[in-house]
């Protein structure tokens, strides 16, 4: 019971007794502003003309592996052409290489991009736009450093105001 009546006392009176704190005031010299820099990436739209050449007509009929007539053609004249070189089996032989040319040089001939049978073109300008982002550094206030004397010494405290004083608290310790 002892026990009991000594804890109660000790909370009542822990809840009826003062602080031992206090407070002060030291008056403001002078506010300085903090700054920061921060870089930010903005976007930026940047657009430009570009011309593309566009196919107007009719498209091709044929796949790029098929052999048309132009290369029949080739490997005919290609042949005939052999044939006006060398004699005996060198002949044969010019004519199939001959032939084996001209077939080639007809088909790339039909197959190249610059080969238009029946096809117009004509150039088109489009806008084309992209994003980029450019980075910009900027000037940001973050706080002030305010400056005061306290007791004859030079302190300073950061807010996020200018302050006009600054309150100072003092704990006695027992």
């Amino acid at each position: 019971m002892k026990k009991f009546i000594l804890i109660l006392v000790i909370l009542a009176s822990s809840l009826f007794a003062r602080h031992n704190d206090f407070y002060d005031y030291a008056k403001v010299r002078y506010s300085e502003p903090i700054y920061e820099y921060v870089y930010e990436d903005r976007p930026q739209t940047q657009c430009k003309d570009v011309t593309h050449k566009v196919r107007v007509g009719k498209e091709r009929e044929y796949s790029n592996d098929s052999l048309g007539i132009d290369t029949l053609v080739g490997v005919a004249a290609g042949a005939v052409l052999g044939s006006q070189v060398g004699k005996g089996n060198g002949r044969v032989a010019a004519q199939i290489v001959g032939g084996l040319l001209g077939g080639k040089v007809a088909h790339e001939i039909r197959e190249s991009p610059s080969y238009e049978r029946g096809n117009r073109y004509k150039y088109v300008t489009q806008k084309e736009c992209y994003e980029t982002y450019t980075t910009v550094k900027r000037k940001v206030l973050t706080g002030y450093k305010n400056y005061f004397k306290y007791k004859g010494k030079e302190y300073s405290k950061v807010t996020r105001e200018p302050k006009k004083r600054i309150r100072i608290t003092h704990t006695i310790n027992f």
